[in-house]
């Protein structure tokens, strides 16, 4: 018997669908606000709008998500430097002194009341491409760029499957 609050889980209809171009799906797993996926199979409860699907190949993903932030144009901001950090596998307090931060001073920068300093950012930048052994030429176009000040809040990763079923990502973060 069950209790009056419990969801019969057989009763549920789910609807499968295809993300597209003109209809992606926003992938909230990898912590960021801003990735949508082109390709993927996705099912979706009626009822609720509740939204799940099985991400192939997501290590890869991952790596191209962290591969286009450290080379983005536009300074990191609190989600994407928490994504890089945990793509490190390295708890904040470790993170935060190898980019020379108090515990206290880089908890506020992913909290975002905090913002890095450009020489800051551009450790943690580097820091991520060498430890998630991007190639010398990526990672020396990083340790190269040049960022601006201005941020773009319409900015999207957009990220399909190529012919090799490996993660593109298509349109990149400014």
């Amino acid at each position: 018997m069950k209790s009056s609050g419990q969801a019969d889980t057989l009763d549920r209809v789910l609807v499968v669908r295809m993300s597209t171009d003109a209809e992606p799906y926003h992938f909230v797993g990898s912590g960021l606000r801003n990735v949508f996926l082109v390709g993927v199979e996705y099912e979706v409860e009626p009822a609720t709008g509740m939204q799940s699907a099985v991400i192939p190949c997501l290590p890869n993903l991952m790596e191209a998500i962290g591969k286009v932030l450290v080379e983005k144009k536009t300074p990191l901001n609190a989600d994407e430097v928490r994504f890089l950090r945990k793509r490190l596998r390295l708890a904040s307090k470790a993170f935060a002194e190898l980019v020379g931060l108090s515990s206290e001073q880089y908890s506020r920068v992913e909290n975002g009341a905090a913002k890095l300093m450009p020489t800051v950012e551009r450790v943690v930048r580097l820091l991520y491409a060498t430890l998630a052994k991007l190639s010398p030429d990526e990672s020396e176009e990083v340790a190269k760029t040049k960022w601006t000040a201005e941020l773009n809040r319409e900015e999207r990763i957009v990220a399909c499957r190529d012919e090799k079923d490996h993660w593109v990502v298509l349109t990149q973060a400014a």
